[in-house]
């Protein structure tokens, strides 16, 4: 009865092992009340394994050496133990499928976005678009694009000050506030080619994606928040892109796109910014998905 203990013990001793990587994976991925609770349950039982290998190596009472008679007080908690091993491999591989599903469903969602917006930047480039309202919207915005006069530049920082990266982007989010778009446009254009690899060259891409959405200019926008987003997908300002990215493909009547990205977003960033809750709510009624 010694052997079959230590074996229970080294069954659940691997079960713990291999569902280590699979327990963090699903608190990152899952989040939910039931990974909380098994994980918890994994780390009693790792606790109870160490105490009973201890028993059975020193030979304690708890679990002694078979007699005989073949009797022992051992095996009811061996069978306890070895019926709790089963359950929790059969929670952890649910648990696993369902991170697994999570993640292939992200993966298909980003495969489907970047498609999508590799599309829509091939029409924008060839002066297409995929829809009736689309067309129009990308004649307008061509039309605005060849009156408007040329975007000007940031406004020029003072004497003996420099144009740092930090004081352009402060302009321009406050052209920007000032519904200034086009002059905000122009410093977060400036920002991306003079300082392209500062770490203020993301905040000025999203400066850029807002400028455009601020001056109708749907198509260009909804290619500027995406670049934004794919710039950084972790980043704070990620969220942010990819609502601009639905919205700015919902104007343009990509309402299939539109939806996808709020499923990114919803997948990708369960527990968003508590200022973007309101919003998000609000894409999703109007987008009715």
């Amino acid at each position: 009865m010694k052997t079959t203990l230590l074996a229970g013990l080294s069954a659940l001793a691997l079960c713990c092992t291999a569902l280590a990587p699979g327990a963090a994976q699903a608190q990152s991925a899952v989040q939910s009340q039931e990974g909380l609770t098994l994980q918890n349950e994994i780390l009693a039982l790792q606790n109870q394994m160490q105490q009973l290998q201890g028993q059975v190596q020193q030979g304690g009472q708890s679990a002694p050496a078979p007699s005989s008679g073949g009797g022992s007080d051992s095996g009811p908690l061996t069978t306890q133990l070895l019926q709790r091993v089963g359950t929790l491999e059969d929670q952890v591989r649910t648990l696993n499928g369902q991170v697994q599903q999570l993640q292939n469903q992200l993966q298909t969602q980003n495969a489907q976005l970047t498609k999508q917006m590799g599309d829509l930047s091939f029409q924008v480039q060839n002066g297409q678009s995929g829809g009736g309202a689309a067309a129009a919207a990308a004649a307008g915005g061509a039309a605005a694009a060849a009156s408007a006069p040329a975007v000007p530049s940031a406004p020029p920082a003072g004497p003996g000050a420099a144009a740092t990266p930090e004081l352009l982007l402060q302009q321009g989010n406050t052209a920007l506030h000032n519904a200034q778009f086009q002059t905000s446009e122009g410093i977060a254009r400036e920002i991306l080619a003079k300082h392209r690899k500062s770490p203020r060259a993301y905040d000025a891409q999203f400066l850029l994606a807002q400028s455009l959405q601020g001056q109708k200019r749907y198509q260009e926008a909804a290619i500027a928040f995406d670049d934004t987003y794919n710039m950084n997908h972790a980043g704070k300002r990620a969220p942010s892109a990819l609502l601009g990215l639905s919205a700015t493909l919902a104007a343009i009547n990509q309402k299939a796109a539109a939806c996808d990205t709020l499923k990114t977003l919803k997948t990708q960033f369960p527990n968003p910014p508590g200022y973007l809750a309101s919003p998000i709510a609000a894409q999703h009624r109007k987008l009715g998905c």
